[in-house]
């Protein structure tokens, strides 16, 4: 406790210990499945929640423009459940999208033990495409 004294007055100013929450920035790099049916792209530790930062798809041969839905849940899709919804990608022909990355705890957060999921909307690419996702977890 810290005593400031100001003429007769005395006033006491209180401290409250932070404990900060280690900030561990995660990179899981994965190839994208061919097909429109959900995929799932990465589970957090037992107990723990995911803090989405930032995904980046990339389509190295020439495939076609496809569009990519990106949610948090086991949903089939992101129609079936808006609320979940994190963001979808329109990949162009031999490019690459990604999605705004957030801040510190500012990105959208998955439940405790929610995974984090993607589908290929319309059509599915002939072509894997590598997907780089940018996470934390957090408790």
């Amino acid at each position: 406790m810290t005593v400031l004294r100001l003429g007769r007055r005395v006033r006491r100013i209180y401290l409250a210990a932070v404990r900060r929450r280690p900030n561990q920035l995660k990179i899981k790099v994965l190839d994208a499945s061919t097909n429109i049916s959900r995929q799932e792209l990465l589970a957090p530790a037992p107990g723990l929640r995911i803090r989405f930062i930032r995904a980046k798809v990339l389509q190295d041969t020439s495939d076609g423009r496809h569009l990519w839905e990106l949610f948090f849940g086991d949903a089939g899709n992101i129609i079936t459940s808006p609320n979940r919804a994190i963001d979808i990608l329109a990949v162009p022909d031999q490019g690459s999208d990604a999605t705004r990355t957030f801040l510190r705890e500012e990105g959208p957060r998955g439940k405790r033990d929610e995974v984090l999921s993607g589908r290929w909307r319309g059509t599915a690419p002939t072509s894997v495409h590598k997907i780089v996702v940018e996470y934390s977890e957090e408790s």
